[in-house]
């Protein structure tokens, strides 16, 4: 096979980059005078000797990291096998043994490549996570559901330190001793009490633990979900 000679756009256009950046990699001296046929700006690349300066050239950060991720450098293809030599007549009666093709195995650059894209992606979402979190969007779970039993508690706190005062109007009304009132209130807002805590007691045991983000990428924050609840 002859040697590959493409200008410098179409050899852009192969490695997945830009025009200028091979213009870079020439005047960096990553792709050397003797991959090069011509001079000047009508220049042109011998592929298969600057693929093989850049892969020795290149700093790992600039061919692996996210930038150049997209960035082409397999474009090589190992060389052919020898054919095999013939063999002899006396061997020709007896077929050869079928071969088995395997496919080919990823290249090392493009596994570290997939990884690379696989931590960015992370590390995208861990941001947009803290985003929501930052917008209120996301609550800590532990002291919202504090907070969320300490409010009825104030609740009912108030109306059984009120208790006294209503006997005593109800007393002054109906004249009977407010001590009757007051032990007859207590009673009453106890059962009630015991009654209601039951009920929500088991509306809470039917709730998940856990319910699934399905926020994506709206922009909505906690109040907008209040409003929309």
């Amino acid at each position: 096979m002859g040697e590959k000679i493409v200008s410098k756009s179409d050899f852009a256009a192969a490695c997945n980059v830009t025009p200028s950046c091979v213009a870079n990699w020439i005047s960096r001296g990553k792709i050397k005078t003797d991959a090069l046929v011509g001079e000047g700006r009508s220049a042109k690349i011998n592929v298969e000797i600057a693929i093989r300066q850049l892969q020795e050239s290149l700093d790992p950060s600039q061919r692996f990291g996210l930038n150049g991720i997209s960035t082409r450098l397999d474009l090589i293809e190992p060389p052919a096998p020898e054919p095999a030599r013939q063999a002899p007549r006396a061997a020709a009666a007896s077929p050869a043994p079928p071969q088995s093709i395997e496919p080919a195995a990823q290249s090392v650059e493009d596994q570290i490549k997939r990884e690379k894209l696989r931590q960015a992606q992370l590390a995208t979402a861990r941001a947009e996570e803290q985003d929501r979190l930052s917008r209120g969007v996301y609550i800590n779970a532990v002291a919202a559901r504090e907070e969320m039993a300490r409010i009825p508690r104030r609740i009912v706190d108030a109306f059984d330190g009120a208790i006294p005062e209503f006997a005593a109007a109800i007393a002054a009304k109906w004249q009977i001793p407010a001590r009757d009132a007051t032990h007859l209130l207590r009673a009453e807002f106890r059962r009630a009490r015991s009654r209601v805590s039951q009920e929500f007691a088991a509306l809470a045991a039917g709730d998940p633990e856990f319910i699934e983000d399905d926020l994506g990428g709206d922009d909505k924050t906690a109040d907008d979900l209040g409003r929309k609840n």
